[in-house]
């Protein structure tokens, strides 16, 4: 029986491949065209406190900006672009609710994992959201990694159309010929279903059906999806939309 950490939002990014068979900145050298709510100087620490029980793995954001960063497991906030109004220190690994307080786009430090959506960097600084629309900054460097979107999918371990509760795919997201709402609709076998990503263009993303994820015995349950597909004969090959409206359509894996 495989095991699943689903995210379940308008968004999902997924744990495991598995299924259950069953304040301010200045020059900013990169930004993005989406309109993000900019928190006022007055913000304290405490309008920023988050409860726990109110945290989901994935969390609403008010844009998918230009990539994310994914920090390490102990990191440092800040206020402003130059570094020198710190926010708060946090240690995911930490037990006593402290990294409540700050809410990232993908949310399981007990896995080391809070992917902070970036908006912009300068010479010195990742800008961010946190908490659904507010602007932060963590440290560019080499410990705070940046990947674009492209970059994180195709890194994955494979990728879904967005589920329900349920794991019914999303209905209204057809696999298409080509990477444009009018193009041709490909049937899809009626298994739960996992693809391999291999190409990235705009909103689509090219994907491989993934022909040994519903055999009992994988032999490659467990690997990144690149490493075999193309071991698969004359997989099914089509195009998704991953994202519409600031929204990801797509359940992603980082884990086997």
């Amino acid at each position: 029986m495989k095991q699943t950490i689903l995210i379940l939002l308008t968004s999902t990014l997924l744990l495991s491949c598995g299924q259950g068979k069953s304040n301010r900145s200045n020059n900013l050298d990169t930004t993005v065209k989406q309109t993000v709510n900019t928190p006022t100087a007055t913000t304290e620490v405490s309008t920023l406190t988050v409860q726990e029980n109110n945290l989901q793995y994935s969390n609403d954001v008010s844009t998918l900006g230009i990539g994310l960063i994914i920090p390490p497991s102990q990191f440092d906030v800040f206020n402003d672009s130059l570094l020198t109004d710190k926010l708060t220190s946090k240690d995911m690994y930490s037990e006593d609710g402290s990294n409540s307080t700050i809410s990232s786009l993908f949310y399981k430090p007990d896995y080391g994992i809070m992917h902070f959506v970036c908006v912009a960097q300068t010479a010195k600084a990742y800008k961010v959201v946190v908490n659904n629309s507010q602007l932060k900054y963590l440290p560019k460097v080499n410990s705070y990694e940046f990947k674009t979107w492209d970059q994180y999918i195709l890194e994955s371990f494979g990728i879904r159309r967005l589920t329900s509760e349920t794991d019914e795919p999303t209905p209204k997201l057809p696999l298409r010929q080509d990477p444009n709402d009018n193009a041709k609709t490909l049937t899809i076998p009626n298994e739960l279903e996992m693809f391999c990503p291999i190409e990235v263009k705009g909103d689509w993303v090219k994907v491989k059906y993934d022909c040994f994820y519903n055999e009992d015995n994988n032999p490659h349950e467990g690997m990144p999806c690149q490493t075999y597909i193309d071991k698969c004969k004359n997989p099914l090959t089509g195009w998704l939309k991953w994202r519409q409206d600031n929204k990801l359509l797509i359940d992603i894996f980082l884990m086997p």
